[in-house]
């Protein structure tokens, strides 16, 4: 089941625009906290603002990472399945909403600064994101116009027919470097999620539970490194979890929402 030539340029065109979108805000994030020159003066730094910033930061690469592989997987002439439609649309949508939500926050956030002291490099960047963002969101709104009737049908295939992130990697090696030993590896991969007990499609919650403790762990040691010591147990305890807890909670949207992973249904 696959959309026709101009759903399928509509798509591609609406997940170009929303990664690119996701992309200048991730330079704005890098910039307001890694170039001295803003980061003093930076007005989203602590307190709430920086509560949801964060959060997004986190967020996004969850999202945008699966939505650029199914972008670039299917950016041929060939139309794109709708189950990969569904995904990348899906996947546009909830991308542009965590950034709109730490947009609106850095906008937030800069009312209660004098205008003499805001950042001018943050600013710019702030605006440009948010335009970028606008016209992703426009463009992602008419693709799934032009997609509804694909979808409404897609609803009928049962979810554990729909191909997951790791089948789509091994498409995407397969066809970029064809017969290649990356190739062969990945799609070893993709045949041993389906068959080792271990797999991440058979206990798909227990790893999503594990990569959120390990990234809440991970985060907190990075922290130790970069900022100092922790103070105490307790702070870093408090960090890790609150990191996990975002992680965690992004990962199984992934996992119902964005096909992070098939159901163990298929695998059995």
């Amino acid at each position: 089941m696959t959309g026709g030539d101009a759903p399928s340029r509509a798509l591609r065109r609406a997940g170009v625009a929303a990664l690119t979108a996701e992309a200048l805000f991730g330079v704005l994030c890098v910039v307001t906290t890694q170039v001295q020159a803003v980061r003093i003066t930076n007005p989203w730094r602590a307190g709430p603002y920086d509560a949801v910033v964060s959060c997004a930061i986190l967020l996004l690469p969850v999202v945008a990472l699966p939505t650029l592989v199914r972008t670039v997987a299917h950016r041929g002439p060939a139309p794109v399945p709708a189950h990969a439609a569904r995904a990348v649309l899906a996947g546009c949508m909830a991308g542009l909403a965590c950034m709109s939500a730490a947009l609106i926050a850095c906008g937030a956030a800069l009312t209660s600064v004098p205008a003499g002291t805001l950042p001018a490099a943050g600013v710019a960047l702030l605006l440009t994101s948010a335009a970028a963002g606008l016209l992703a969101a426009c463009l992602v709104l008419r693709a799934r116009r032009l997609w509804s009737p694909a979808l409404a049908r897609l609803e009928r295939v049962p979810a554990t027919a729909r191909p997951d992130i790791a089948d789509e990697i091994a498409t995407l090696v397969a066809t970029l470097m064809p017969g290649s030993v990356p190739a062969r590896v990945a799609a070893w991969l993709d045949r041993g999620l389906d068959a080792w007990r271990l797999s991440p499609r058979r206990h798909p919650w227990v790893a999503v539970v594990a990569v959120a403790a390990g990234a809440g762990i991970t985060l907190a040691k990075w922290h130790a490194v970069r900022e100092g010591p922790w103070a105490g147990v307790t702070p870093a305890v408090i960090f890790a979890t609150a990191i996990a807890v975002t992680v965690g909670a992004g990962l199984a949207a992934g996992v119902a929402w964005l096909g992070l992973l098939r159901p163990a249904a298929r695998l059995r």
